[in-house]
Order: C-alpha cells, then structure tokens, then sequence
C-alpha cells in the first residue's frame, strides 16, 4: 500500500510526511499544484532549503529535512502544466522510487491531483491551445461555468464554479476531443493501492497557524517574490493563486486561506476512504 498524507492548506502534511518517510525510508512525491513552479517559493509555503528558480527533471528530488520530495521545482512560470501532466509524472515516479528501495509516499493538498491518481482515471495528454484559450480567457468566471455546464453538465460534481483555470482546461481537452471531460475522467482500476490519511485538527487552530505562515511570508520577503514574477512574467495567471493576489495583505491572505481549506475539507468529504487524524 502506498501512503497518501492529505488535508487543508496548513494542517501540517509536510511535517507528518517527512516523519512518515523516516519511519517506512521514503521518499515523497509532492501533489501540490504550484510548488511545482521554480520561482513560486516563499508564496507557495516551500522550505527554505528546497527555494529554486531554476526547475529541474521530474526524477530529480529535493531534500527536506534530508528526506528526497519530487514533483518540486519542475516548471517555469510560463509554462502549462496539466493535471494529466502530473499525473504522468507521479506515475513515471512510483515505480522508479520503488526500484532505489524507498517507499513512495504521496502528499499534498491538490484534490484533483489526489483523486486522480488513487481513483485511476484516465486523463488525455491535450496540448494547450493558445488560440482557444485566449477567447476564453475574455469570459468572466460566470460565462465560462455556464459554458461548461452547457457542454458537460456532469462536470458540475468535480469543477468549481471559480476555478476558471480548470474551466478552461476542461474546455480546451473537450474542444480538442469532441468528448465530454467527465467521460474522459472516467475511472479505471488504478495501479497501485493506497492507503489515505488526512490531517485536520480544527478551524481554530488552523486559522492560527494560517496567520503565522502569512506573517512569515511577508516577513521572508514575499513582496519581493511578487515583484520578480511581475516583472519576468507580467501575463501569468499564476499572480491570482491564493497568498500572491493578496499582495502581502495578512488579514486577506488568511481570508483566502481559510476559504480555501473549507473547500478542501467540502471536496474529501466524499470520500470515504480517508482515516483523518489530528496533529
């Protein structure tokens, strides 16, 4: 069985899958979906030791805490990367882990991530279209669900309504296909088995340590890191992730945050498969 560490921004994962990882000699294969950016660092809640700007292979690993974490550090702000593209990577990286006599563990805070690779599915590998996206990019947040829901009203169970990156990446592999992205989700016996645990104490203590990683953040020099992906990658969407779009405003940062874990929690609710524990 491979271990599955999941749970709300901030509840502690890094932490318990490092220990994990010195128990069971692991190592871990990261399921975040903007800690694979070189250059997204302080932002994004990586280690110090682990800050890059320059992004490597998919089989290179970072060390924490002496521990060996892939799917770090391997992209450039300007470069898509999929969910399919993830998926490829985790799979590419299980067996290649096993084989150097480590036991691969899976953390992160991705849903779409996690549920993809435990439940099996099978996503096409679609280039972006850059000419489709750039007509869809117009769209409000609003318009594009509503387009969606009018080709694929299924979908409606697994995309939220805000995410207009996923949206659009919905729309582009059903434009490239001529099938519905839920179909193409479709489940399939997954390769390996997994055994999940999720970390979650409480809101209240999550909003504490929320607020202490965004005071950190500021304190670490996130404005600073703002700047620099403004000036060397003016257009990228990746400004609007959470803990960026806030430009350093602590009360909103933690707003974002705490919204977001309660959308996390909402999301593996239904899944009945997790043994959460408090830490």
């Amino acid at each position: 069985m491979i271990p599955v560490i999941l749970g709300p921004t901030a509840s502690g994962k890094t932490a318990y899958a490092i220990s994990l990882a010195k128990q069971l000699s692991g190592a871990v294969i990261s399921a975040d979906s903007r800690q694979i950016y070189a250059g997204m660092n302080i932002g994004t809640a990586k280690p110090k030791e682990v800050w890059k700007n320059t992004p490597h292979s998919i089989e290179t690993a970072d060390m924490i805490d002496g521990v060996p974490h892939y799917l770090l550090n391997i992209a450039t702000l300007d470069t898509p990367y999929s969910l399919s593209d993830w998926l490829s990577a985790a799979k590419t990286l299980i067996p290649i882990i096993q084989e150097q006599g480590l036991i691969p563990i899976i953390a992160g805070g991705t849903m779409l991530y996690i549920d993809a690779l435990v439940d099996g599915y099978d996503i096409p590998n679609i280039a972006p279209n850059e000419e489709l996206r750039a007509e869809l990019e117009k769209l409000s947040p609003e318009e594009l669900y509503a387009k969606l829901l009018a080709q694929d009203p299924e979908s409606q169970a697994f995309i939220e309504s805000h995410n207009s990156r996923r949206i659009i990446r919905a729309l582009e592999v059903m434009h490239a296909t001529g099938i519905k992205f839920s179909q193409l989700r479709a489940k399939k016996s997954p390769e390996n088995k997994f055994q999940i645990t999720g970390i979650f104490s409480d809101y209240d203590i999550l909003r504490a340590r929320i607020t202490q990683r965004a005071t950190q953040m500021v304190a670490d020099g996130l404005a600073e890191e703002i700047k620099n992906i403004q000036n060397n990658f003016p257009d990228s969407k990746l400004l609007q992730t959470m803990n960026y779009k806030e430009s350093c405003d602590i009360d909103l940062t933690v707003q974002s945050n705490m919204r977001y874990a309660h959308r996390q929690m909402s999301w593996w609710k239904r899944r009945t498969d997790i043994h959460w524990i408090c830490i």
